[in-house]
């Protein structure tokens, strides 16, 4: 992310929420907020910002300072290894800011008592609902990130054998990720053989492949910062059973349909019954228990949701998965991800080459 103007454009839009809601400050204390504004990742609970109209004060650990003050000019940097959200608040004092935000939704209850008792003002998460549009930088590294979790699966598909386990196959998945560049996996990675392909978040274990069953892979990589998400499954051997690929098929038609309902001016809602209702004409409605989708970017889970609980309307710049699922218990499960962004007349499909 280049600066502008000795600050970097998410910072500046940042301080334009402010000036419009009338707050002379903020404080963010969630180290991935922290990123998503200054591109630079500390670890959780190291850092405390305070932003308001025309400066941005940066308390962390003494560590950071010397590459603080080479790569962002544009900040005030304050050494502490004491109480920094204590130091942010005395300075956001002196500094003579009366209205003082912080998201109520990412402070502990202490915390947030704390602060309020400070005098400041419990907020909607504004930096939560700017990281639900992507900027073309942001769409650059998901594009990124999701073409390497394509690739894998390029990488790992025929390189599964009867015998392997689910636990040498992931293995094997995410040492590919890393050496091509992903700094760690989105989640940790699922391999289901057989019939712990029917529960949709099963543990990668043990098990052992078998001829004729089935694989299911859901897997991602967090690569400049930005996650991906994928699910494949297939019927490993010579010939599938005619309801696994019945379900198979049912299965990736709610797929299609459901990214093709993903559009601006359409509802996370819209996507899920849209997908859901394939599957439900399919007479399978029963066994598909889970939402269609979920927001992805830098982390795995965000707003907006492609679910019956989310009447957000999609907007160019959301990225979100599609991901309708079968699972007959005791037998076998289908579920088929793909992480699309949405554009102006619709959505453009990220895991792929």
């Amino acid at each position: 992310m280049v600066q502008k103007n000795g600050v970097m454009p998410r910072i500046a839009a940042f301080q334009d929420f402010l000036r419009k809601n009338q707050l002379d400050g903020f404080l963010i204390t969630g180290y991935l907020d922290q990123f998503y504004l200054m591109n630079f990742m500390f670890n959780p609970k190291e850092t405390v910002l305070l932003v308001s109209g025309k400066k941005v004060v940066c308390f962390t650990r003494n560590l950071y300072v010397e590459t603080l003050r080479r790569e962002k000019s544009f900040l005030t940097i304050v050494g502490e290894d004491g109480d920094r959200l204590e130091a942010a608040i005395l300075c956001a004092q002196k500094m003579g800011l009366k209205k003082i935000g912080f998201d109520a939704a990412k402070e502990s209850y202490l915390s947030g008592e704390t602060l309020i008792k400070k005098g400041c003002k419990a907020s909607i998460g504004w930096i939560t609902l700017m990281r639900q549009r992507k900027d073309k930088i942001e769409l650059k590294n998901m594009r990124a990130s999701n073409r390497l979790a394509y690739q894998t699966y390029c990488y790992i598909r025929p390189r599964i054998k009867t015998g392997m386990t689910e636990s040498q196959v992931a293995a094997e998945m995410e040492q590919f990720m890393r050496a091509h560049g992903a700094s760690s996996t989105s989640f940790a990675t699922i391999v289901a053989f057989g019939k712990n392909a029917a529960n949709p978040h099963h543990v990668t274990g043990k098990t052992k492949l078998k001829a004729e069953e089935c694989v299911l892979i859901d897997f991602g990589c967090v690569y400049n910062g930005y996650c991906s998400d994928m699910t494949r499954s297939w019927w490993h051997g010579k010939k599938a059973p005619a309801q696994y690929t019945e379900i198979w098929n049912l299965v990736d038609k709610a797929r299609q349909k459901g990214i093709k309902t993903v559009k601006p001016g359409h509802t996370g809602k819209q996507v899920d019954t849209a997908t859901r209702n394939i599957i439900v004409q399919g007479g399978y409605g029963s066994f598909f228990t889970h939402a269609t989708g979920h927001g992805v970017g830098i982390e795995i889970h965000e707003d907006p949701y492609n679910s019956q609980q989310c009447n957000a309307v999609l907007a160019e710049g959301n990225v979100v998965t599609v991901e309708p699922g079968i699972y007959l218990p005791g037998k076998y499960g289908v579920r088929l991800e793909d992480t699309v962004a949405v554009t102006k007349t619709g959505a453009n499909i990220l895991t792929r080459k």
